[in-house]
């Protein structure tokens, strides 16, 4: 369900994006808090000095002339014409005041709005709203003002109330409060928007630059980043790499070519070579003279191999009958194989056994996988002692991927030295005695490479630290894409 959410998350320009549009809205957010207190904070404070100054100086007016004084005083302040003073007085439970509807305060719950004037000790500000009359057009309608007032018992008998209304300082206020967080929200909408457009855009454009990056890698350097010729970075990096890859086709076709000519030229004189070994040990009479021209025809013979094994790993690693991988089902080429070596293991004293669990279907080219497992198959009888026993198997591990491995109880390879047997003419010190050239398992990875699979060695039956661990070697293939 989140999985787009994520890869989404994950993509740079979408990242770029968003970073772009929260940096905005946080500088919105600063630019809020400042008008807010320029407009309002400040003005409010100047209430606030407004009101102490106003409720000290009635104060004093009710010591100097006493409740009457006092009363001659507000009631000309709250009948001035356009001004915002509200007044309460409560002498003795009578009340003097403007403020004749019900007020509302905002910041203590539980009293009448009676009690709040007469009883309340509080002397800081209070924020309260009531119903004010204004004219709308012909007509005198009531709404809702905030003001804020300050009380003061001023005698045993005589409690004060006096406030202001600032609905005009807080409607501007709010106007361009909301203004800013309705553009913060945009900002941030368009942000998204546009994270999402160029995400989209930068994504497809690094997919191009991924794919020639897998075909490269499976060997076909005829692939091309299609350029849009805009001149941006990504332009010039399809522009550079094309060249490169221009650069790199070239060398590996002379490669090639200088490869087919030293095949040519080497496996011709090799062949007459051997064939001439043969034929003079065929014909001369002397045992020993005999004896050592056949040794000699048979090294050439080995040289001849171990030439041809090299080229072939050399075409395989340039990705050579790539074209040649189709579907199929490894099963029956695996029964092939196990019919075939079944009595070569038994000939050599071991067990031989085939394991296949459920159905498969592998993208492969027959022949080239029937090499590996010939290869691998041919290993393990090599380095299992007699008595021992080799299985292939046919599986499907927990990533759904196919495996096709051979196991056997032997004297396995060291942890340290399964990824170097891999490398060309690489051969253990325990291997020295067997023949063979050390390029065996070196094809088996190139074999494995070109069709995308993985080719691991682990420990066998045995265990590491057993004196016969075993090897177990896997070819793992990808999943089969449905078309």
């Amino acid at each position: 369900m989140f999985t787009p959410v994520i890869r989404l998350f994950k993509n740079t320009a979408f990242r770029l994006s968003m970073i772009a549009a929260t940096l905005f809205v946080a500088s919105s957010g600063i630019v809020l808090g400042y008008v807010y207190y320029a407009t309002v904070l400040s003005a409010l404070n100047q209430v606030d000095k407004d009101l102490q100054i106003e409720i000290n100086e009635l104060s004093i007016i009710y010591k100097k002339s006493g409740p009457n004084g006092l009363n001659r005083v507000i009631i000309p302040r709250m009948l001035q014409p356009g001004s915002d003073m509200k007044y309460v007085y409560d002498y003795r439970g009578k009340l003097t005041g403007n403020l004749n509807v019900q007020p509302f305060f905002t910041d203590v719950k539980g009293k009448g709005w009676r009690q709040r004037f007469t009883e309340i000790r509080n002397t800081s500000s209070r924020k309260f709203t009531y119903m004010a009359e204004e004219r709308q057009g012909d007509e005198i309608v009531e709404v809702s003002h905030r003001a804020r007032g300050r009380f003061r018992q001023i005698s045993p008998d005589a409690k004060l109330f006096v406030a202001r209304d600032v609905e005009r300082i807080m409607a501007p206020a709010e106007g361009v409060t909301r203004a800013l967080l309705v553009s913060m929200a945009i900002a941030l909408s368009l942000g998204v928007l546009s994270g999402i457009i160029m995400s989209r855009r930068f994504s497809r454009r690094i997919g191009l630059f991924n794919k020639l990056a897998t075909d490269v890698r499976a060997g076909d350097l005829k692939q091309r980043v299609p350029r849009n010729e805009s001149g941006d970075e990504l332009d010039v990096l399809a522009e550079h790499l094309n060249a490169m890859l221009d650069h790199i086709d070239r060398l590996m076709q002379a490669m090639r070519y200088a490869g087919d000519s030293i095949a040519h030229d080497l496996r011709s004189p090799l062949t007459r070579l051997r064939t001439r070994l043969d034929n003079a040990g065929s014909e001369i009479k002397d045992e020993k003279a005999r004896e050592v021209l056949f040794e000699a025809s048979e090294d050439a013979g080995q040289l001849l191999r171990t030439f041809d094994s090299v080229l072939r790993i050399a075409r395989l690693e340039a990705g050579e009958r790539r074209e040649m991988l189709v579907p199929l089902n490894p099963q029956s080429l695996l029964e092939d194989m196990a019919e075939l070596y079944e009595p070569a293991c038994e000939d050599a004293g071991l067990k031989f056994a085939i394991e296949i669990v459920g159905r498969h279907k592998i993208r492969a080219d027959r022949g080239l996988l029937s090499q590996a497992v010939s290869n691998l198959v041919e290993n393990a009888i090599k380095y299992t002692p007699r008595g021992g026993a080799i299985t292939l198997r046919l599986r499907k591990i927990s990533s759904g991927r196919t495996e096709i491995s051979i196991t056997d109880t032997g004297t396995g390879i060291p942890p340290a030295d399964r990824e170097r047997v891999k490398e060309r003419f690489v051969r253990l010190e325990k291997s020295r005695t067997e023949q063979g050239s050390g390029l065996g398992l070196s094809l088996v990875e190139a074999i494995a490479d070109l069709h995308g699979a993985v080719f691991e060695l682990t420990d066998g039956p045995g265990g590491e630290g057993s004196s016969m661990p075993g090897l177990r070697a896997a070819l793992i293939f990808p999943r089969l894409k449905r078309s």
